[in-house]
């Protein structure tokens, strides 16, 4: 008996080890998150998207566990439960497919950059196309807060414009919805004349809300 319960306090400590012990403080602001997980999604975003390979923002610095984050948060319970499966495969995948370095079975985010891109390289190559389709999922998960991210956009030349709003008779005769017609504060002077806009310049500014790129300070 005394045996048995040596192994499960030796079983815990590993599993404990493992899965849960010697990770970073997660960043400031998430709510779903656990900080494994948000070091895991920093740790792929890095090898992933790597400096220099075109946008302005490389993945390590696009504030993906906050995306990740905002993203799983709007997801049904079931949904949520099968990205964080994901995660957590990818985190402990080294046990079956090691990187190239020392200890390269340990946990993913504990790995090299460069022994973390050989995990990726191997798995997107694979000849097993289930073990291909898990990668794509994850990388589904991740490039599009990667590309979504401000600086990233605007280098695309895909982030919104700086639009000012037109006032049209519909906004000088109703209120916005559930509002009373004395709250509309626009008088006939505020009427923008149709005739006078111009066409979008695909070149103008853009809102402010989205950063400056890298081409915009060249």
């Amino acid at each position: 008996m005394l045996t048995v319960f040596f192994l499960l306090v030796l079983l815990s400590v590993v599993l404990y080890r493992r899965f849960a012990s010697n990770y970073g403080p997660a960043p400031i602001g998430l709510g779903v998150l656990h900080r494994g997980e948000a070091v895991f999604v920093e740790s792929a975003a890095e090898v992933l998207f790597p400096g220099g390979a075109g946008l302005p923002v490389a993945g390590i610095d696009a504030r993906l566990p906050h995306y990740v984050d905002r993203h799983i948060s709007a997801l049904p319970r079931s949904k949520r439960w099968q990205i964080r499966a994901l995660f957590a495969l990818f985190e402990h995948l080294p046990l079956f497919f090691p990187g190239n370095d020392p200890g390269g079975r340990g946990r993913f985010s504990s790995l090299p950059p460069a022994s973390r891109a050989s995990v990726l390289d191997r798995l997107e190559s694979h000849s097993n196309a289930l073990v291909r389709m898990v990668f794509m999922a994850l990388r589904a998960v991740l490039v599009l807060g990667y590309l979504g991210h401000p600086a990233n956009l605007r280098d695309l030349g895909v982030a919104p414009f700086a639009i000012s709003a037109a006032v049209s008779d519909a906004e000088l005769l109703y209120p916005r919805i559930g509002g009373l017609v004395s709250s509309i504060e626009l008088q006939l002077s505020d009427r923008t004349d149709p005739s006078g806009l111009e066409p979008l310049d695909p070149h103008g500014p853009r809102h402010r809300a989205y950063a400056r790129s890298s081409r915009d300070s060249r």
